[in-house]
């Protein structure tokens, strides 16, 4: 015991366990600082910065404390309405996650989630409309734009990206050059790019966009000036039933307007080169002994797609998608170049109302409001996707 002691009995000058976890610690620090800096100085601060600001009467200078009225104003003075469709909403998260949990197949708890489910709809269909009337509806307008253009825009551009970079994977001639071309429209500058999309989709006859459409019977449209909605275009007027049904949710059965689906357009233009571009390397990070063992085992091309190359794929698709969630919530160059006066503001985003709140009407108190109101939409939405997407995520290991 006195041999094992001594044996271990630390030497002079002998730096001990604690010091040289301390300096690991100073040093993982001191890497860390300049990253932590530029998050706090330019991240953090401006968010509780908004805050501060939103509860004031700030224009062109801090005004007087106004408190939650900018709130009040933005969302109405009913808090039972508020707290309603805030209760609408968490029931279906909780919902979708007993759908997802693995340990809720039973039928009682199927049962109990279809009823949760059928619930918090149906309190969400009458609570949401009478929170809209009370607040302000410019801004529940550019919200119903915003989950139009991020519904319409994300998934297309996830399948379109997934099918493009399957096609670019395969051996042929001139692959490299296909890929940098399809990448252009990403990396032009968006003004650049616009300004060429207006061209294309222009309201005289002889454009690009209305040869297209006279081709197929259809036009000549209005295109990037159009406010009425696809779903009137398509179907006409509203049908008789439509009289029961409140305005909020029949401004909803329109569809998005021609104006936005003309911007969503531009958009799976610019971007659909980039998601094929890192699904080309999320494909690329496949191994190819999978694919030999399962032709080995008598396994198709769709059934190898299905089971290997969709599964191995999650991350990156993951990834992508909470991307294109939180950009289109944030989208504005594209949405603010290509918008028209005419559209009557079918293409300004809740980013667009902020902008004109802030610069144009001189209401800074009110546009840091309707900011905290986007962030806590984007967060809510990345931390729902984030728990129901978890459990579908195979990282391969």
């Amino acid at each position: 015991m006195t041999q094992d002691r001594s044996a271990t009995r630390r030497k002079p000058g002998q730096r001990g366990p604690s010091a040289r976890f301390l300096r690991d610690t100073l040093t993982a620090y001191a890497y860390l600082s300049p990253s932590a800096l530029l998050i706090g100085v330019f991240g953090i601060f401006p968010l509780f910065f908004t805050i501060y600001v939103s509860l004031f009467k700030w224009r062109l200078a801090r005004g007087d404390f106004a408190g939650l009225d900018n709130y009040v104003r933005l969302l109405g003075g009913n808090p039972w309405y508020l707290a309603a469709t805030l209760a609408s909403v968490g029931g279906i998260v909780l919902a979708v996650i007993l759908f997802r949990r693995r340990g809720t197949r039973r039928p009682l708890w199927r049962a109990l989630a279809v009823v949760v489910l059928a619930g918090s709809l149906l309190g969400l269909g009458l609570s949401l409309p009478s929170l809209a009337s009370q607040g302000d509806k410019d801004v529940f307008d550019s919200l119903r734009v915003t989950i139009w253009y991020s519904l319409c825009t994300v998934p297309v551009q996830l399948a379109a990206g997934l099918v493009l970079a399957l096609l670019l994977t395969r051996r042929m001639r001139g692959r490299q050059a296909f890929r940098v071309i399809y990448l252009i429209p990403y990396i032009t500058p968006t003004v650049a790019t616009a300004a060429i999309f207006e061209l294309l989709f222009s309201l005289r006859p002889d454009s690009f966009a209305n040869q297209l459409a006279g081709l197929l019977g259809m036009g000549p449209f209005q295109w990037l000036q159009e406010s009425r909605g696809i779903g009137v275009l398509a179907f006409g007027a509203a049908p008789q039933w439509a009289g029961v049904v409140p305005a909020y949710w029949a401004g909803w059965a329109q569809g998005p307007s021609l104006a936005l689906a003309s911007v969503i357009i531009y958009s799976w233009w610019v971007f659909v080169g980039y998601y094929a571009l890192i699904y080309i390397n999320g494909l690329g990070a496949i191994p190819r002994q999978l694919y030999e063992a399962a032709e080995v085992d008598g396994a198709g091309r769709v059934r190898s797609f299905f089971s290997i190359t969709i599964p191995l794929l999650s991350p990156t698709t993951y990834f992508l998608s909470l991307l294109g969630v939180i950009g289109t919530f944030k989208a504005f160059t594209q949405l603010y170049v290509l918008r028209s006066a005419a559209a009557s503001g079918t293409v300004d985003a809740v980013s667009v109302s902020i902008f004109f709140t802030a610069f144009r009407k001189s209401n800074m108190g009110y546009a840091s409001a309707i900011s905290i109101l986007l962030f806590l939409t984007v967060l809510g939405l990345t931390v729902l996707q984030r728990r129901t997407s978890e459990t579908r995520v195979h990282y391969g290991d």
